[in-house]
């Protein structure tokens, strides 16, 4: 699942634990991401476990409506989770920074006999506050799952998500609760290699605009042989 985000340099209030620039972070994102040594990734029996859970997060935290519901995947990655919330939903768009990973998921919408208007992701480079971007859409639901950590500024990325949200629309957002991640330590540029916790995530929420901010624990799951615990973080525009 990867980053989409682009957006000027600037001091991150919440971590700053990397000194690369968002731009030379972005590349590394798009160029790893690319590669499709990568995509094994998304097979593994760890990334399968995680992404069930999560998605059933996802599925409890907000009403979902198969008949209204559009949704916005953004940093979709290969679509694992709208893969699992496409059942319950009009339509998904996924949004990426990776051609290679907007192809994948486009092919695996296909292959589940998905038309484009139920389930398609688009290569976007820079997410911004542009109504005119996706088409002038905006969304009930907005997702991220396991990609604030790849991304400069969660302060500003959430703020861009919640510019295409609709009023009373939903940001949900997993990743890794903080903690000592060693796998991480030897990746590819990573800015928060230690993941968030409650209150990081509140203030990004919170200088969004977002209202009734929660955030739980949802699973604890195996990745490269180290325990990682997974949080969701919602919020209400």
């Amino acid at each position: 699942m990867t980053s989409s985000q682009s957006l000027q340099p600037h001091t991150h209030s919440v971590h700053n634990t990397d000194a690369h620039t968002h731009r030379e972070v972005e590349r590394a994102n798009e160029e790893f991401f690319n590669d499709p040594a990568a995509e094994h990734l998304f097979n593994t029996p760890d990334v399968q476990e995680t992404t069930r859970l999560v998605a059933a997060a996802m599925l409890k935290a907000v009403p979902f409506d198969k008949q209204k519901t559009v949704v916005m995947d953004f940093a979709c990655g290969v679509g694992l989770i709208s893969q699992q919330l496409a059942p319950q939903a009009k339509s998904i768009i996924g949004v990426d920074i990776s051609q290679r990973m907007v192809d994948i998921y486009n092919n695996s919408a296909k292959e589940q006999n998905l038309f484009p208007n139920e389930m398609k992701a688009v290569r976007v480079d820079r997410l911004v506050e542009n109504e005119t971007q996706l088409g002038g859409m905006s969304f009930d639901v907005i997702v991220c799952a396991s990609s604030y950590h790849h991304l400069p500024s969660i302060v500003e990325v959430t703020r861009v998500l919640v510019s295409y949200l609709k009023p009373g629309g939903s940001l949900l957002v997993t990743d890794m609760a903080k903690g000592e991640y060693p796998m991480l330590q030897a990746h590819h540029p990573v800015p928060h290699k230690s993941g968030f916790d409650a209150e990081d995530m509140r203030a990004a929420f919170e200088a969004a605009g977002l209202h009734s901010f929660s955030f739980a624990e949802v699973a604890t799951v195996e990745f490269a042989g180290h325990p990682v615990t997974m949080f969701l973080a919602s919020g209400e525009k």
